[in-house]
Formats: structure tokens, sequence, C-alpha cells
């Protein structure tokens, strides 16, 4: 007797293909490790704010470190020519921080108070000179608005304005020579400010080259290549600003000293650099520097022809600056509106004093530098090039999968035989 088969044989087994299961769609990489980088961003950004105080709160030993550290900057092309020209090291170094340091001391000791002395000599006789100019202009004061300018304003209170503005003008300056020369010990503070700044100078273009290798030595190793590229790039941004200034400088010396010295200006060897200097302030230079020249020929009597010939000097010279100096010859080197150099200028100044006053177009310079690094590195991330958010892309679920149709699976038919 056979025995009962409790299942079919394996050839009549009923095959039900299974779905075919949908392929997953590949995820997009959208990172999600912006926190690490903020927080990186925030402590550097702490750390700079908090060295930048420091340096403030110690601007008696920065200060000169500062300014020797921008006088080996700006030297030491000059320096590695002298080398390139076989000059003896010490010669290379030496020399030209010594003529840094002898053109300052000359400008301390000798420029300032003699052009004091004669700015106070000057405002002397400056009521006699301007109720003089008054009196000339009486008759047409008198024929056009009835009334003579010199019935307004008499001699003695012109007198006591003229001498209260000297005051205030020059108060300052006598406060400030009368501190630093009132006793030896300030005087040699002075000076051992100043040797500070020609021994930073020297020793920091002797070291220059060995600074940037140690340096770049602490950088890490898979950074390296990129930070390298960032460091030439401030370099060059810096360098070309300091050759810019430089060669403007050069330029506003040579026209400024040229037609003062044809117009008679008193002081004319000193007040040509000193204005080449002021110019180089965005915008409020120039009027600083046509102020002081023509305030300077109107104290010491000089004809109204010579301060309007100044004046158009000044003009001609800045008109030049805007349509060709700049634009052609030195270029846009730093990248930076005149406006926003002034404004930072202002603002560092507010915050730091003179330490900012000496940091804000270098700091200007490479924050926009590492700005347009960052704007650049975030164009080209994942996060900004991404095309599909993980909500677009994310795996479906099996209630979620399509279901497969009844008619799509085969009914199983048993074969007999």
């Amino acid at each position: 007797m056979t025995e009962p088969v409790d299942h079919p044989p394996s050839d009549l087994q009923p095959t039900l293909p299974l779905p075919t299961p949908l392929p997953e769609p590949p995820l997009a990489r959208v990172p999600f490790g912006w926190q690490p980088l903020f927080f990186k961003t925030l402590v550097l950004g702490g750390s700079l704010v908090g060295a930048l105080w420091l340096i403030s709160r110690l601007r008696v030993v920065t200060a000169p470190i500062l300014i020797g550290f921008f006088v080996a900057y700006a030297l030491n092309p000059l320096v590695l020519r002298l080398n390139r020209w076989r000059v003896p090291p010490i010669l290379a170094l030496t020399v030209p921080v010594l003529l840094v340091a002898a053109l300052l001391a000359f400008f301390v000791a000798v420029v300032l108070p003699s052009m004091g002395e004669q700015f106070i000599r000057a405002s002397q006789h400056a009521p006699a000179r301007l109720y003089n100019y008054l009196l000339r202009i009486d008759p047409w004061t008198q024929a056009n608005l009835g009334q003579k300018v010199t019935d307004l304003v008499p001699y003695q209170d012109l007198s006591g304005m003229v001498q209260a503005a000297a005051r205030e003008l020059i108060g300052p300056a006598q406060s400030l020579v009368t501190a630093v020369l009132s006793s030896a010990r300030d005087v040699l503070l002075a000076l051992g400010k100043l040797l500070l700044v020609v021994v930073a100078a020297f020793f920091l273009l002797d070291d220059y080259e060995r600074t940037v290798r140690i340096a770049a030595d602490l950088v890490p190793r898979r950074h390296l290549s990129e930070v390298t590229r960032v460091v030439r790039r401030i370099d060059d941004v810096m360098a070309g600003f300091v050759r810019g200034q430089m060669l403007l400088l050069a330029l506003a010396i040579t026209w400024l000293t040229a037609t003062m010295a044809a117009l008679n200006v008193p002081f004319w060897l000193v007040m040509g650099p000193m204005a080449a200097v002021i110019y180089l302030v965005p915008y409020v230079g120039v009027l600083t520097g046509v102020a002081l020249t023509v305030a300077l020929q109107f104290l010491s009597g000089a004809p109204t022809w010579e301060m309007v010939s100044q004046i158009v000097a000044f003009a001609v010279f800045y008109a030049a600056d805007m349509l060709f100096i700049t634009p052609q010859v030195i270029g846009n080197r730093v990248g930076l509106s005149p406006l926003a150099v002034l404004l930072g200028i202002i603002a560092f100044g507010e915050l730091f004093g003179v330490i900012g006053v000496l940091l804000a177009v270098p700091l200007l310079a490479c924050g926009r530098i590492l700005l347009l690094e960052a704007v650049d590195r975030y164009r080209r991330s994942i996060t900004f090039l991404a095309q599909r958010s993980v909500a677009d892309v994310r795996p479906p679920t099996p209630d979620s999968a399509t279901p497969v149709p009844d008619s799509a699976v085969p009914v199983p038919t048993a074969s007999r035989t």
C-alpha cells in the first residue's frame, strides 16, 4: 500500500517569481560638518581679537616693533638687490636702516621745532595782515552789501580770534614737545623708542628669510600648499601696495616741492615732503595739504596769486593721480576703495590707537583675500553644488514600495504525466 504523499513532486511545486527590487538611488553627499568649521572660525576670530587687544595694551613696546617690521618689509627688496650686487651683508643691512633712522631723527629733532617756531612767529603778524586784506575788500562790500567788513569785525576781535586759533593749532604740538623734552628721562625714552625701531628693523631684515621658513615649517603638511598659495597672494598684494604708495609718494614729493620752491613758500624743502606724506591719506590728505600750505603762505604775507597758484598745483597733481597715476601706473593693488581704506584707518585707530592705524591697511587686505578664498571654497563645495536634498534621495520604505499587480504574477499549472 502506497503511503499518501503530503507534498506534490518537486516538478509540480508552484514557483512564484519574487518581484524585482527597485534600485536605490544614489545618495547625494550633503555634508553636515559645518559645526567644526564654525567653531574653528570662532576660535580663530576670538584669538585674533585677543591678540589685537594685547598688542594695543602693550603699545609702548609693540608700536616700535611694528614700525620696525614695516620698515624691514619695505626695505627687504632693496637688501636683496644689494646682496645680488655683491655688497657685503653687514653694509646691505646697516645702510638702509641707518638712512631711515637718520631721516626720522632729522624730522623729529630739526623739522618739527623749526616749523613750530616759524608758525608761532608768523601768527603774531597774522591779525595785521588779515585786517589789511579786509580793508582792501571794504569798498566792494560797501558798494554791494552796504556794510564794511571792518565795521563788523573790529581789529581787536580779529586779533583775539586769530591768536585763539593759533593756540588751538599749536597747543597740542607745544605740549607734546614740552612733554618729550622736559626732562632727560623723557629724552632718553624717546631715543630708546627710536633705537628700538632701528634694532627691530635690523634684526627682522637679517632674519627675514629664516623667519619665513620657520613659519612655513609650523604649517600642517596637508595644508602647506594651500596656505603657501594664500600667503603668497597676500604678500603680492601688500608688496604691490607698498611699492605703489612709495611711487606715489616720490611723485608727490617731486611735484609739490618743486612748485613750492617756485612760489617761494616758506620752508618749501620741508613743507613739500610733509604735504606729500599727508597727501597719501585718501580724500582728507589733499584738503589738509592745501589748507596747511595756503595758511603758511598767508601768514608769511604771500600775494594772492601765489596762494591761488599753489591751490592749482595741488589740483593738477590730484587730477593726474586720479586719471593716470593710480589707474595706469599703480593700479588697484589692494582691491579696496579709498573710502574703505579711510574708514578702516579711522575705525582701527579708534579701537586700537596708533597700533590700529599701523595695522589697518594690512588687516583689511588680508581680510579681503581670506574672504575671497572662503567664498571660492564655498562655491566649489558639495554644499553649494548639491542638486538634491536628503529628503529627495531617501531610500523607499517597505510600505511605500510599489506593489506588484496580480496580473503580473503567473499562475502555476500542475503538469500531469
